[in-house]
């Protein structure tokens, strides 16, 4: 009977001490919240990073710390106390080029150096830049009618490509600026072209637009060319 009384005195005492423990306090974080963006693209979704960004963090070292692939980066990135390097990116950085039947696509790349404290949250709002640059076409209206057949050629560098109105083709800032010509067949089946118009003044993030236009003589078969971005502006005249 003694021996079952001190055990029961022996539970109720622990379970005594057990409820007057103080609870274990969080263990302070550095958290790293993300907010990134494709400059100049329109988007409706609601995350909090665009959903075709990745994302590397390299320690102070340079040594690979995390990295998430599109559309899985957390709300929040826990880290340790000292410094990153934060790189977010498509990953279409080797294969861009080659992309839409060697039209290629936009390429995005930025990156930071942060440093964490000791219990600390840090937040980075950046829109991460496109590092190559587009270049479209735009014909007058019912010019498919008056020419059924052309080819709008592009050379930069060592890449070729053609493409169509409405179309866009992406190109590396360090192969320079970019070539293009216009060769056209009418509905008679008369052939008009041009030589090919060097544009060497290209930024990265920049879509060049090659407008042509209808020549103000009729009988030269000329057209107006006017290229532009939202920067600076050259016309040029060429016969065709």
């Amino acid at each position: 009977m003694k021996k079952i009384i001190y055990i029961t005195l022996c539970v109720i005492l622990f379970a005594s001490c057990r409820q007057n423990e103080v609870p274990d306090k969080p263990k302070p974080e550095c958290v790293l919240i993300l907010e990134l963006a494709c400059a100049n693209r329109q988007t409706s979704s609601t995350r909090a990073v665009d959903s075709d960004l990745a994302v590397s963090i390299l320690d102070n070292e340079g040594n690979p710390y995390c990295e998430f692939l599109p559309g899985e980066i957390p709300a929040k990135i826990v880290l340790e106390p000292g410094k990153f390097l934060i790189r977010a990116y498509t990953d279409n950085q080797e294969t861009w080029q080659e992309a839409n039947d060697g039209r290629g696509e936009a390429c995005y790349y930025f990156e930071q150096r942060i440093d964490m404290d000791y219990d600390e949250i840090k937040r980075l709002n950046i829109s991460i830049p496109m590092v190559n640059y587009g270049v479209s076409l735009e014909l007058p209206e019912y010019f498919d009618k008056l020419f059924p057949d052309y080819t709008f050629a592009l050379t930069s560098n060592n890449r070729n490509t053609a493409i169509q109105a409405g179309e866009k083709a992406y190109f590396s800032l360090q192969d320079g600026g970019f070539a293009y010509s216009l060769q056209a067949t009418n509905s008679d089946g008369v052939t008009h072209s041009h030589s090919a118009i060097q544009y060497a003044d290209v930024q990265s993030g920049k879509l060049y637009v090659v407008k042509y236009a209808y020549g103000l003589d009729s009988n030269t078969g000329g057209v107006d060319i006017e290229i532009k971005d939202d920067m600076q502006m050259e016309d040029t005249d060429v016969e065709i």
